[in-house]
């Protein structure tokens, strides 16, 4: 039976982290090595992965000091003995069968270098929002139980769908795209997808198998930093624009068209209402949706 390797970046997070290793440790698949990367913690974290190390073997804990999500991501990837690395956000959570799922499809398919699955949004009282795929509108049509992309590069550059709790990857993949790159402060993970698509085969798994937490007092959505979140956004599309022939005019049109939208979100909710329909109209102009246009109206209204 292979091996895969879980990847748990955390920071304060101890509300959450027990049930996120849970849902790691009562999978299905056997062979599972659990890294958790204890980045800083100050709340109680150290002290019960102490306790959960000395309880189940499995488990690995990497202690560093604030070098932030995607070079705690690294650093687990780096001590990873697995053939298959998954990642998994300490407040997020894995449905059962989750990565047998993933592995059969890997294992059916060769040359996949990445799977992904569906997720649902949940509030902190778990109440279920809805499913991303079901938000944007993709794959509803797939009645297979698992799909290799047609063209995975333009399909998430169009709209980047990858919830980083649901993929798995090849370790081997890594040699050939590098790691996550840290000198991006957002949208790190969705410049990775690309560099796979760009050199693998990719898979989607339309069933729901992780809960994605939405926190009201998430650190990268505050208003002082969503604007450089969105600016970071914008200039991987830029750089994939005039690099990158592969990528056809529909899809960056569908990627800008969204940012765009979230632009007006952004400048709606700071009270600017000229740059709300500037970007609001842009995002129309772009891709016409039905339900962007529902939803810009219903906001503007608000």
């Amino acid at each position: 039976m292979c091996r895969i390797t879980v990847v748990i970046p955390t920071y304060n997070c101890l509300s959450y982290l027990p049930k996120a290793i849970e849902s790691v440790l009562k999978q299905d698949h056997e062979n599972i090595e659990l890294i958790v990367v204890n980045d800083n913690s100050d709340d109680g974290t150290a002290e019960y992965l102490e306790r959960l190390v000395m309880r189940d073997t499995r488990v690995t804990v990497i202690t560093t000091e604030g070098v932030g999500v995607s070079s705690a991501r690294n650093l687990g990837i780096k001590k990873a003995s697995g053939e298959y690395i998954a990642f998994l956000d300490s407040d997020d959570s894995w449905h059962d069968g989750k990565l047998q799922a993933q592995i059969s499809m890997h294992q059916l398919n060769p040359e996949l270098g990445m799977s992904f699955t569906n997720y649902d949004h949940l509030t902190e009282s778990n109440q279920k929002l809805v499913d991303c795929f079901s938000y944007w509108s993709q794959f509803q049509g797939c009645d297979e139980q698992a799909k290799v992309l047609d063209d995975p590069l333009n399909v998430i550059f169009s709209n980047n769908l990858i919830g980083t709790s649901t993929v798995m990857m090849k370790k081997s993949v890594f040699k050939k795209t590098g790691l996550f790159d840290t000198e991006l402060k957002y949208a790190e993970d969705w410049q990775l997808w690309l560099k796979v698509c760009e050199c693998f085969d990719v898979a989607v798994i339309p069933e729901v198998y992780v809960s994605y937490l939405i926190r009201d007092g998430s650190i990268t959505q505050t208003d002082e930093n969503k604007l450089n979140n969105l600016e970071s956004i914008e200039n991987i599309i830029a750089r994939y624009k005039e690099r990158n022939s592969l990528i056809t005019s529909k899809s960056i049109s569908k990627a800008e068209a969204r940012l765009s939208e979230e632009y007006a979100d952004y400048y709606r909710a700071k009270g600017n209402k000229a740059k709300t329909l500037l970007f609001g109209f842009r995002s129309f102009f772009l891709e016409p949706k039905h339900r962007r246009v529902i939803s810009f109206l219903g906001k503007i209204k608000k």
